[in-house]
């Protein structure tokens, strides 16, 4: 899947479905110190995200994030959606970490912000609406 591609994934973590949605995300952290840092978001959800990383806040580290999604109106600018929370688990990858948080987006800031990407991503390609793929969120086998 390329960077910006949607889709909900077959997964369900908590209450809320989630979306395979790679975007830019800041975060910050405070363990004593003062830390900010980023990546890229790999799954997004109303009740929060999962986030790849070069570095990581500790588990149980109280989080702010802000998912930068591409402005629909102006060209070269972001909207940026927040999102406090903790860290409730991370494994190590290649070339970095990638971290769960749990806390909860504006319901319909995210939503209204998905939908949008979603519409002009699928407006980019030509129409080609096959960008967000709903799957049954009760199917584990992803088909």
């Amino acid at each position: 899947m390329n960077a910006g591609e949607l889709r909900e994934s077959g997964r369900r973590r908590g209450s809320a479905a989630r979306y395979r949605l790679q975007l830019p995300a800041i975060f910050h952290w405070n363990d004593g110190v003062e830390h900010t840092s980023g990546g890229f978001t790999s799954e997004v959800a109303l009740d929060g995200a999962m986030i790849l990383s070069r570095e990581c806040p500790p588990v149980g580290s109280e989080v702010h994030l802000e998912v930068l999604f591409p402005s629909p109106e102006r060209e070269n600018e972001e909207l940026r959606i927040g999102c406090a929370g903790k860290v409730t688990h991370l494994s190590k990858k290649s070339g970095g970490f990638a971290f769960g948080v749990r806390g909860m987006f504006q319901e319909n800031e995210l939503m209204g912000r998905v939908l949008l990407f979603k519409s002009s991503r699928a407006t980019q390609l030509c129409g080609v609406s096959a960008l967000c793929e709903k799957r049954d969120p009760h199917n584990q086998s992803g088909e």
